[in-house]
């Protein structure tokens, strides 16, 4: 009889009902500033690359992640210990963020609507609107809905600027931003007089004494009896969001007609056993048709909203604050990595189209090498019977 009322108690956190509407939007803003930031086509990836080249995007290294955990602590650090100074300029940042933002969406959005591409200053005057209207009602009431709005064309210019090449570097930035949130929600409350964690305390302004409120975060109302709001940040959405962009390029490089996987390519390096790729060719080819169905960018896409659920229950159970990166790396990892291994292609994800690439080329190098000397080889012979016909013809 126990069990069945602890089941009972239990049943309603499975399904996060007052959370419910924050987390279905966190998931559809991910899976749409996903696919609106990978490049998915040759083309895209030519001109991602001359973007990297001119600064305006940036590739993502390991330093990257190490820099993340540095520079991450010491704003929020500041922002905890000044937020009436930074909350000011936090609010620029992100009114400037998301004017850009809108900017750089208005094209590809004014195209799909069938308006053309539209001109400088409607883009300009649409994206000045929003952020306007976002302004004069940010204290209101229904300023959530114009903050979330604003909040998803940023994270989509984000996921563009912020490209990675190999699955490394992302996964290490997971990782330093898992051990990051750890520390500042479960380790500072034992560091403060107050007893409050500092993340919370600066995600919520609770040490602010002016009405104003922090906008790098999703919100919405809750629906629980005890009123308030659901929040979640915008870094737990971008961070996972840029390993799940790449993954989403890899699907599509993995369905292209030139992809290596079970191509004459692909076999041949693996015949050439090169140390960075090792990938059973045959088992990858008969995959194909079940990653039709069923890509890494869905799997990365259904682990986030298992582990956004994971952590309200969490959070709803205990009644504190949780960290959201705890259960979002795990749950979007794990079944990537799973599925990646048993393609037999973790390797080529780990290490990029990069390295691949480049170990093309070495073959290709090799090959014209070796044509080369062959061709070198027969002059050198037909020298040779010319020569001995000359000798033939005096003598």
């Amino acid at each position: 009889m126990s069990n069945a009322s602890d089941l009972t108690v239990f049943l309603p956190y499975l399904v996060s009902a007052p959370l419910l509407p924050l987390a279905v939007l966190a998931v559809l803003v991910l899976t749409l500033s996903t696919l609106a930031a990978a490049d998915t086509t040759v083309q895209e990836r030519q001109e991602q690359r001359q973007k990297e080249e001119s600064g305006e995007a940036v590739a993502l290294t390991t330093w990257h992640a190490i820099g993340f955990v540095f520079v991450a602590s010491i704003g929020l650090l500041a922002m905890w210990m000044w937020s009436d100074v930074l909350i000011y300029m936090t609010l620029f940042t992100f009114g400037l963020g998301s004017f850009v933002s809108i900017q750089q969406s208005m094209p590809g959005i004014m195209k799909r609507l069938g308006l053309g591409i539209g001109t400088f200053w409607q883009h300009n005057v649409v994206s000045g609107l929003l952020v306007l209207l976002w302004f004069w009602y940010r204290n209101s009431s229904h300023a959530w809905i114009f903050q979330d709005i604003l909040g998803g064309f940023i994270i989509t210019l984000m996921l563009k600027v912020l490209k990675a090449s190999s699955m490394s570097s992302p996964t290490l930035l997971l990782l330093a931003a898992f051990a990051y949130d750890i520390f500042f929600v479960f380790v500072t409350p034992y560091l403060t007089k107050s007893g409050e964690s500092i993340m919370e305390a600066a995600a919520t302004g609770a040490a602010m004494t002016v009405n104003e409120t922090i906008p790098m975060l999703f919100r919405i109302p809750s629906s629980s009896r005890g009123g308030g709001e659901a929040m979640l940040g915008f870094g737990d959405v971008v961070l996972p969001g840029i390993l799940i962009t790449f993954l989403k390029e890899c699907d599509a490089r993995l369905e292209e007609d030139q992809t290596p996987i079970g191509s004459t390519f692909l076999g041949d390096l693996s015949a050439k056993t090169l140390p960075s790729l090792r990938v059973d060719t045959q088992r990858s080819r008969g995959w194909m048709p079940w990653r039709r169905r069923w890509g890494y960018h869905l799997t990365a896409i259904l682990g986030f909203a298992v582990g956004l659920e994971v952590t309200f229950v969490a959070m709803m159970w205990s009644g504190k604050g949780q960290p959201a990166l705890l259960y979002l790396v795990p749950c979007t990892l794990l079944p990537v990595v799973l599925l990646a291994s048993k393609r037999h292609e973790l390797s080529l994800l780990w290490h990029g189209w990069g390295q691949l690439e480049t170990d093309e080329a070495i073959l290709l190098g090799m090959e014209l090498e070796g044509e080369e000397d062959d061709e070198q080889e027969d002059k050198e012979n037909d020298m040779k019977n010319i020569s001995a016909s000359s000798c033939t013809i005096s003598t």
